[in-house]
């Protein structure tokens, strides 16, 4: 079973992401709501480990969990990255909220996925090598 607890440490980094980073203006401006959660669990796709997801929650499932999105971080898959290797996978997973609007005005939520644009930005500033486990890299431009 996935046991998932509530990380009040990644809500901060991801609250100070969203204050600072200009691609993530979107979520600043908004009202969507994201609870931020580690895992014990080791996740894997298609054989490949996976540090984080980012979920919307289904409004069927609001009553249990009351947000918008969740972003869970797999401790067992990033347990040996570092301080800023972690903020990195959180605004990477911060990239996948989606926010657009009706004709009314009106919020509308949902979980944009991978595009090149997500992976340039990364690469581009901290370089192809960023989430090699352990090792100091080298901030290449912004961030």
């Amino acid at each position: 079973m996935d046991k998932r607890e509530v990380n009040e440490h990644y809500a901060e980094i991801a609250r100070e992401l969203i204050e600072t980073e200009p691609e993530l203006e979107d979520i600043r401006d908004s009202e969507a709501t994201i609870i931020y959660l580690s895992s014990e669990h080791e996740k894997t796709s298609d054989g490949k480990v996976v540090l984080g997801q980012c979920e919307k929650i289904q409004e069927k499932y609001k009553w249990a969990i009351p947000c918008d999105f969740t972003i869970t971080l797999f401790e067992p898959n990033i347990e040996d990255l570092t301080e800023e290797q972690i903020r990195i996978v959180l605004l990477h997973e911060l990239l996948h909220v989606g926010i657009r609007y009706d004709k009314e005005g009106n919020e509308d939520y949902y979980c944009k996925p991978h595009d090149v644009e997500d992976f340039r930005l990364l690469i581009d500033r901290y370089g192809i090598d960023w989430a090699k486990p352990g090792e100091d890299f080298e901030i290449i431009k912004g961030g």
